[in-house]
């Protein structure tokens, strides 16, 4: 008999990071493999992009009053996280440095749409099932405060459209621009429209160092909600890396530490433009498939882009494409493929014009 259906959906948990816990998410079905899902049967959906409110046609955001020389109330209450460490090595080709830091000032809003499509194929002995999700989504970014390069910013969903498909079974739907009933399995992605999600603080090279959320949003090999940049100016071919950790549960029900790391290297830059190519490794080797099948979703390599002069991000675009034999005895078999795309579609800002003095 097949087990359980497993379809990963997992932008929401990147979502929903103030909401939904790593612990939560990380849900155990059939052989220890994890899901995504918010039940053991219903997946979750996946992240937006940042695109214009009114091009999505989502609800409208008032603008608040914002200063850049004082730390905003909010920036203060957020709790600590520990900087991640940043391990760099120059390039050997020489050439031109480029310094790249994040520029955001407030009153500044970031619109983006991220697409999402992911597909999961398991065999159990002769039984077989095809999973598949897809997910549109719009989010902003709204900088609430600077202060000697240390931006906090405000994260929201604007809209979102989604749905998925296990074996023969119906598909499920949901948009948020629609009047229909919210299936269980879309609540809390209906619940989020329009909220804070989460209040950020990065420093100028993008690494968080506080945010409003309880407990750390699982990374499920997208990265952290910024590219990391490295401390110094540096040279095409450099490359610079984040360390990141999870838990994985053994046959036995004990739990076992993995070690990642997000690589990153300079490739070009062409018109200000700086692009970043990004791969995660393991560092723990796994030999059980069963061990293997939890991080299959954990490992992805893509592309960032990131505009120098503008000090923000421009567009990720991210893919899965794994395989493990014997996950589920001998003979099983699960392929796991995704894409996400994310593109930043609009950038204005709403505070007020400085106005000149009167001669």
């Amino acid at each position: 008999m097949m087990q359980r259906s497993i379809c990963w959906i997992p932008l929401i948990l990147l979502l929903l990071a103030n909401s939904v816990s790593a612990q939560d998410a990380s849900k155990t079905v059939g052989s220890g493999i994890r899901s995504l899902l918010s039940t053991d049967t219903s997946p979750n959906p996946t992240e937006k992009k940042d695109t214009p409110s009114e091009a999505a046609g989502s609800k409208k955001v008032p603008a608040r009053t914002v200063s850049n020389t004082t730390e905003s109330k909010a920036s203060k209450d957020l709790r600590k996280v520990d900087r991640k460490e940043l391990k760099e090595t120059p390039s050997t080709q020489g050439g031109e440095s480029y310094l790249m830091r994040y520029k955001l000032t407030p009153g500044l809003r970031i619109s983006s749409e991220v697409t999402h499509l992911a597909k999961t194929d398991t065999k159990i002995e002769s039984t077989e099932q095809a999973s598949t999700s897809r997910t549109v989504s719009h989010k902003m970014w709204e900088v609430i405060s600077e202060q000697n390069g240390t931006i906090t910013f405000e994260y929201r969903i604007l809209d979102i459209d989604m749905s998925q498909k296990v074996g023969d079974g119906p598909e499920l739907t949901y948009s948020s621009q629609k009047s229909d009933p919210v299936l269980p399995q879309f609540q809390a992605a209906a619940d989020s429209i329009g909220k804070v999600i989460s209040t950020v603080t990065i420093d100028p090279q993008g690494l968080i160092i506080a945010r409003s959320d309880e407990n750390n949003p699982p990374n499920l090999g997208m990265g952290d909600i910024t590219l990391p940049v490295p401390e110094k100016a540096v040279a095409i071919g450099a490359t610079w890396e984040t360390p990141r950790e999870m838990r994985i549960r053994r046959e036995d029900g004990s739990q076992k530490q993995v070690k990642f790391r997000e690589l990153y290297k300079l490739e070009k830059v062409s018109s200000g433009i700086a692009t970043v190519s990004v791969r995660s490794e393991m560092i723990t080797i796994i030999s059980d498939p069963k061990e293997e099948a939890q991080v299959l979703q954990q490992l992805s390599n893509g592309t960032i882009k990131f505009d120098i002069d503008a000090g923000r991000m421009i567009s990720k675009e991210l893919a899965w494409d794994k395989r493990v034999v014997g996950f589920a005895g001998a003979g099983s078999t699960m392929e796991y493929s995704a894409r996400l795309d994310e593109q930043v579609m609009k950038a204005e800002s709403t505070a007020p014009k400085a106005r000149s003095a009167k001669k």
